[in-house]
């Protein structure tokens, strides 16, 4: 209901009434006479906004004197109303109230304001003209921000009247920009004065407006059809602003200047000036952001940016930057790669949204060349069908990822990509198909939305074990869940796990079988597939028993003897094999020696051969590689052969052949008869001074020493060497009661 007078009885008996509003009435006439007002000494706030009658012209407010009597009024609100011009003549009825601090004239369609008429006004800290018609400055008497003369007028002008900062949103706005607004209100509010003069008909900014207005730290001029070229002069009277909106204009930031008279500016609000960025012809660019050294936050969002002169912005203190409602899908499209550093060189920036861009997909290159200290990325509300997830291993700092509304079929969620990740959204993709890799002790996912996606089936295996740990919120309200027996280990987990899902109860529905659809998964009996379970296993016990008995009944009829010879083969493996006896050998002593080595080899043949098989009483018989080995056979088969057949194995060894590796194969073979028949078959010639660190070669020294012969450098004792080398090769070994093998 709408008064249209007011009550006397109301007013005679509060005079102790602290708050009251009349807004939205029609009290037009009782306003005018202002006998209401009258006995409200103890009243601090009144808002008269919105008040007419029938008649427009009634609309023009005329202030009563009665307003005086209010003297303890802190906050009037007068909005609505028609003022045109604002001067002294206007508000002198508003003069007496000297502990007025908050007075509000907006959408009054006042045109010019005289500002020497606040100076009456002691005490007022915060007046608001937004959405009025002010129009630029102009040489009449009556000015917009009108600038003074005199220092000492100056100085009480600014002790007496201190903007602040007030931003309520119209409702041309969304819901997430006017979040954004109450954000930059407290933001604003922690800088100092502030002054809003936004929605009004500030098509020109003429430098002199704001001259003597320095203290003033926030400045919003959005909504006010702006359209000049921005040179670094506009705003030079103003160089302690750190935040400045021109959203809702249609600036030109052509020049490389723009903004340069602003050093100490740290927010820029440059969201919804498309018209510059469409019109064809000009030198789009973004330089002003290398003019701005303490610069943090920057909104270019909705401006339908698909092409820049200058390729690359450049900051080094921008922390966030909102690029919302543009066109990277122009930008990044397949095959250009003019634009793929567009961020790159933003080297402390942390927030980064990349909504609403249109993109359906990242080029790799675009994705490495994102600022890698990021920890917020939206690329929400685009059309990204597949998202190279192991480009995420490149950001070590990332702890949001935003890819709400977009069309991804699969995600693949790894540790190696996401060390540093606590929220993921996924929110209304088409993501039928999740696969995760996330160790149970190191994964730092807290909270995930995977609401209004196609799942229909969640294996705990491969999905939650990484998870249940330490997940705190899930979301999967609006998913079609198949909630039958194969999807049993998600429905037992949903039931028992303590991890936040939102709204479970409501949310997290089945959407199969057709009996249980719109049932919750809470709800869900999941006897019956346990007994499923259990008939299944007793089916596959009998089916193997059946199944065994019949192979062994089959097999003992066809292949018994065959079943005989296995078992003693088997049995002769595990109890092992008798080793062949000395007295068999074919041989007295293999030599094992570089064969590519032609010095070696003629020694081998003219000299040693000669020495143990030709001279002497005792004649010894060698197996020679060139000489005894078996054409076309294996190198390795008749290797171990040779060393199997021969009672001594002769190593001459020269620098080259110790790193060969047919001395080494040779070596282990030879070893490994001492280890099956307790039987020492190495001999060592060392032709050249090889494996002097050897360990193993200095413990044969010290306990089988005859085994080890140098070649003496001295030709007299050759016939020394010949006589001990036969009789190390003619000497079986043998193991002696202490355990120590001896020649």
């Amino acid at each position: 209901m709408s008064l249209t007078s007011v009550p006397a009885i109301w007013f005679e008996n509060m005079p102790e009434l602290e708050v009251l509003h009349l807004a939205s009435n029609f009290l037009m006439s009782e306003i005018a006479t202002g006998k209401f007002l009258q006995n409200l000494s103890s009243l601090e706030e009144l808002d008269l906004s919105f008040n007419y009658q029938k008649q427009i012209y009634s609309r023009y407010l005329n202030l009563s004197t009665y307003f005086s009597s209010l003297v303890s009024l802190k906050r009037l609100y007068i909005k609505g109303y028609v003022f045109k011009e604002l001067d002294k003549l206007h508000l002198e009825p508003l003069f007496a109230l000297r502990k007025l601090n908050v007075l509000d004239l907006g959408i009054n369609f006042i045109k010019r304001v005289d500002m020497s008429v606040f100076q009456a006004f002691r005490n007022l800290t915060e007046i608001y003209l937004k959405e009025n018609k002010i129009f630029p400055q102009t040489t009449e008497k009556h000015v917009f921000l009108k600038s003074f003369e005199k220092e000492d007028y100056l100085i009480n002008y600014h002790r007496t009247l201190v903007w602040k900062y007030k931003l309520n949103p119209p409702v041309i706005y969304s819901d997430k920009k006017k979040q954004s607004y109450d954000f930059l209100h407290q933001l604003c509010t922690s800088y100092g004065t502030a002054l809003d003069l936004s929605l009004n008909n500030i098509f020109f900014i003429n430098p002199n407006q704001f001259k003597g207005f320095g203290d003033i730290t926030c400045l919003n001029l959005s909504s006010n059809g702006l359209g000049q070229a921005f040179n670094g002069t506009e705003l030079i009277y103003l160089s302690n602003l750190k935040y400045l909106d021109l959203s809702f204009n249609k600036l030109d930031l052509t020049s490389s200047s723009a903004f340069k008279e602003l050093p100490n500016l740290e927010v820029l609000d440059l969201s919804y000036n498309k018209h510059y960025f469409l019109v064809t012809g000009f030198a789009h660019q973004l330089l002003f952001t290398e003019n701005l050294p303490n610069l943090k936050i920057l909104n270019l969002s909705w401006n339908g940016i698909s092409a820049l002169t200058k390729s690359e912005l450049r900051s080094d203190s921008l922390q966030k930057l909102d690029f919302r409602g543009n066109r990277l899908d122009i930008l990044w499209k397949n095959g250009e790669t003019n634009h793929i550093q567009l961020f790159k060189h933003l080297k402390n920036l942390t927030h980064l949204d990349i909504s609403y861009n249109r993109l359906r997909n990242i080029p790799t290159r675009a994705f490495q060349n994102l600022p890698q200290s990021l920890t917020k990325l939206y690329i929400n509300n685009n059309k990204i069908h597949t998202l190279s997830w192991e480009n995420l291993r490149y950001f070590k700092s990332l702890k949001l990822l935003d890819l709400s509304q977009n069309k991804l079929k699969a995600v693949d969620i790894q540790y190696n990509y996401t060390q540093s990740l606590q929220t993921l959204l996924l929110r209304e993709n088409k993501i039928s198909r999740i696969v995760v890799g996330l160790p149970e002790r190191v994964s730092s996912l807290l909270y995930l939305d995977l609401s209004y996606n196609r799942l229909q089936v969640l294996n705990q295996s491969t999905f939650l074990s990484g998870l249940i740990q330490h997940l705190k919120v899930l979301k999967l309200k609006g998913n079609p869940f198949d909630c039958t027996c194969k999807n049993s280990n998600f429905i037992r987990w949903i039931q028992k796990t303590k991890t936040l899902i939102s709204q479970v109860a409501r949310n997290v529905i089945c959407m199969n079988p057709e009996d249980q659809r719109q049932h919750s998964v809470l709800l869900i009996d999941l006897h019956a597939c346990i007994l499923d379970s259990v008939a299944k296993i007793l089916f596959y016990i009998s089916f193997s028993t059946i199944i065994s008995i019949m192979m062994v009944a089959v097999t003992k009829h066809l292949f018994y003897w065959d079943v005989w010879y296995t078992y003693h083969s088997c049995m002769a493996k595990i109890k092992g094999y008798t080793s062949i006896t000395t007295d068999k050998a074919l041989y007295d002593a293999y030599v094992a020696y570089d064969t590519q080595d032609a010095t070696v080899t003629d020694w081998v043949i003219n000299e040693l051969r000669f020495r143990l098989e030709e001279n002497g009483d005792k004649h010894v018989l060698l197996c020679l590689e060139e000489r005894d080995w078996e054409p076309g056979k294996a190198v390795i088969d008749n290797l171990a052969q040779s060393i199997h057949h021969s009672r001594k194995t002769i190593f001459v060894l020269t620098e080259r052949y110790v790193k060969n590796g047919n001395f080494k194969t040779a070596f282990y073979i030879a070893l490994q008869r001492l280890m099956d028949e307790n039987t020492d078959v190495i001999v060592f010639i060392l032709l050249e001074p090889v494996l002097q660190h050897s360990q193993y070669l200095r413990l044969r020294r010290r306990i089988c020493k005859s085994s080890v012969l140098d070649w003496p450098k001295n030709p007299h004792a050759e016939g020394l060497f010949w006589q001990r080398l036969k009789s190390a090769v003619l000497t079986d070994n043998s193991m002696r009661d202490d355990g120590v093998y001896s020649i």
